[in-house]
Order: structure tokens, then C-alpha cells, then sequence
């Protein structure tokens, strides 16, 4: 159950959890419902046998703190109260402020109560197995909304949404009783045939909507609101519906944490699963690049091996002609050696033949002479 009033700069809430079969659950935490204020969802979480310690232990929690922006914070003035069912004047109430940011999206008193004296069966903390909580809670009032003119019609209303505000005026509408009294301490709000009517018809509209809708803290809200009037008029359904009425009270905070986690981890994998098909087509494409290079490599070994052929056949070749010029250079060698020994004999034999070609000239000369003499 949710009260909410606005003080100067501040909106401020207040919500009744009430936990029944509290020693019979045998979980190690609990969450209560979600309740909205200034647009900012909260939750209370209990540990019901202590946070590591002989203690009742109470935090206030962000229930989206997974799906809010990087970098989110949120600052709230709130108290927590264990009431005390027999004699109020025992309720244990402690009162703290915090900022929540995604490190610490949850705050309070891990020693909130010794758990010795929560079960004392005479200590009015368990009264027929059912524990009541009372957070109240202020956070700034950052939202300025106009309610000079509510006969204003200038904005079209969803039918939805009209629903909405007829159920949060009625809800504001119903008077809250102070805890001075074991009845007063259960929080029971006295319910009206036309108010459940009410009720009903904006459980018939959200009940239509799909899950992923219902996640929406003003449908969450509603119909948790709606569930816990229903729940006291059962009577406006068959025995099969009000069946399925309390168990959607009891499991409907818990469905819809379900489906918000199973949300998150769907959005991660899917953020994973995009992660991977890029470093999957950047590894095709190193593949395809390393290929490529693979290819040119064994083009230039193949040309590589090529040249090497083509180099040892020019080895070869100039292995070929370093012989031949050995040959060379000793036939010139000798022919050398021969031709400077007729160099020298020729030298030696000049005069001779100098004398030899005097005497043949005069030869020649003679020889003409006698010719002239028989012309």
C-alpha cells in the first residue's frame, strides 16, 4: 500500500509491506513491491534471517538500477519502520539519506533489529506469522505539474490513462490510519463495492496487455494497486479467477523481475551475439587478406625458384667461358713466345735482306740495260 503527499521541494511516499508466512519462507532475501515516486521506482529488500549477522536486516533498493542510464544517481531522505502490531509505541523506526548510484543501488541497516526479539512470540514484531514494514521516503521534487485546470481537454487522454487517474484519485481519496491499534497496524483500508468496480476495470485493461507493457512502472504500479483492492473482494469473481487473483499478487512483483532480467540477459547476449559477427567478419576478412598474401608469396617463390635457374644457368655458362679463356690465354701464350722469337730473328736478319733487295734492284737495272741494247 502506497501513500504519497508532496512537501515543499519534495515529494514524499509512504509504503506498507506486509509479509505473511514470514517464518515459513526459506529464502535468504526478500523484495517487496514496486512503488513510484517522481518517476523514480523503489523497492524495500529484507533479509529475513540476517545479511550475515544475528540481525533483521532492511535496505531500500532501485529495482531498474540494471537499466538505467551509465552514470544515474538518485538522492532520497527515507525512513524504515518494523511495526510493532501490539503496542505501537515499540515500532522500531531508523531514518537515513543516501545518494544510489549504480554502485550502491541499495542502502539502509544491516543490523536493523536483533532476530532473538523479532520471533519473541509476546513481542508484537510477529503477529500470526505476519511482519509489517513502513518505508517513507522523500526525494526532490525536479517535476513541477500544473493542477490549476483539470477540466482541461486541450491534450486528448488515452482510455488507458484515464483509468490511471480515476485509480490514483481514488487511491488518494481512501483515508490512512496511524498504527495505534493492533487493527490499525494491518493496514486493512475499508473498500467500497463501486471503488473494487473501479479497481477491476483497470485490472481488465492491463491484464490485456502484453508482459513487455506491464514493465512500465505505471502499469507495474496500477496493477499491483489493483491486485491488492482485488484481493479483498473476491467476490466480483468465479472461484477459479480468484484463485489466480491472489497468486498474481503474491508473484507479480516477482514475474515482472523476472521478465525485466531475462530482458537484460536477452539484450546482452544479443549484444554479445553483434560483438561477435563483427570480430567474425573482421577475422574473414584477415583470412581472405592472409590468402591473398599467401598467394603473391607462392607467386614470387615460384619466380624466386625460376630465377635461381635461370641465375645457375648463367653460372654455368660463365663457368663454360672462364675455361675457354684459360684455353685462350695459353694458346696465347705460346703463340706469344713464337712470335717474339721470329721478332728477333727477323731483327737479326734486316741487313741481309736490306743487301738482298739492293742487289736485286741492281739486278733488275742490268737486266733492263741489256734489253734496251736489242729493242
Amino acid at each position: 500500500m502506497e501513500d504519497k503527499k508532496q512537501l515543499k521541494d519534495f515529494l514524499v511516499a509512504r509504503f506498507v509491506w506486509r509479509i505473511e508466512n514470514f517464518t515459513s519462507s526459506n529464502k535468504s532475501k526478500l523484495y517487496s513491491g514496486t512503488f513510484v515516486i517522481n518517476e523514480y521506482r523503489w523497492r524495500l529488500l529484507l533479509f529475513p534471517k540476517g545479511n550475515k549477522v544475528e540481525y533483521l536486516s532492511l535496505y531500500l533498493d532501485v529495482p531498474d538500477a540494471h537499466s538505467l542510464p551509465y552514470g544515474w544517481s538518485r538522492t532520497a531522505k527515507y525512513s524504515i519502520a518494523l511495526i510493532n502490531q501490539i503496542d505501537s509505541k515499540k515500532t522500531v523506526k531508523k531514518e537515513t539519506e543516501h545518494e544510489f548510484h549504480a554502485k550502491e543501488s541499495d542502502w539502509g541497516f544491516t543490523s536493523f533489529f536483533p532476530l532473538s526479539e523479532l520471533h519473541d512470540e509476546n513481542g508484537g514484531y510477529l503477529v500470526n506469522d505476519t511482519c509489517l514494514i513502513e518505508a517513507e521516503v522523500s526525494v526532490p521534487d525536479t517535476f513541477s505539474v500544473s493542477t490549476d485546470n483539470p477540466s482541461d481537454t486541450s491534450v486528448p487522454v488515452d482510455p488507458v490513462e484515464s483509468v490511471y487517474i480515476k485509480a490514483e484519485s481514488f487511491l488518494k481519496s481512501i483515508p490512512k490510519k496511524s498504527f495505534s491499534s493492533v487493527s490499525d497496524a494491518t493496514c486493512e483500508v475499508p473498500l467500497f463495492r463501486d471503488h473494487a468496480i473501479l479497481a477491476k476495470g483497470c485490472f481488465n485493461k492491463l491484464i490485456s496487455f502484453p508482459l513487455d507493457d506491464l514493465v512500465n512502472p505505471k502499469h507495474e504500479t496500477a496493477m499491483i494497486e489493483s491486485l491488492s483492492i482485488l484481493s479483498d473482494n473476491l467476490s466480483l469473481f468465479s472461484d477459479e479467477q480468484a484463485r489466480e487473483i491472489m497468486s498474481l499478487k503474491a508473484n507479480f512483483p516477482s514475474t515482472i523481475q523476472d521478465w525485466r532480467d531475462s530482458v537484460q540477459v536477452k539484450v546482452s547476449g544479443e549484444h554479445l551475439w553483434s560483438t561477435f559477427e563483427k570480430t567474425n567478419n573482421l577475422l574473414e576478412d584477415l583470412v581472405k587478406t592472409e590468402e591473398g598474401i599467401k598467394t603473391k608469396l607462392e607467386e614470387l617463390n615460384n619466380r624466386e625458384k625460376e630465377l635461381e635457374m635461370q641465375l645457375e644457368g648463367l653460372k654455368s655458362k660463365s663457368r663454360q667461358l672462364k675455361e675457354e679463356r684459360v684455353e685462350i690465354s695459353k694458346q696465347t701464350k705460346q703463340v706469344y713466345a713464337l712470335a717474339q722469337e721470329q721478332s728477333s730473328k727477323i731483327k737479326g736478319k734486316e741487313p741481309e735482306v736490306d743487301l738482298a733487295n739492293k742487289k736485286l734492284e741492281d739486278l733488275k737495272s742490268k737486266w733492263a740495260s741489256i734489253k734496251a741494247l736489242f729493242a
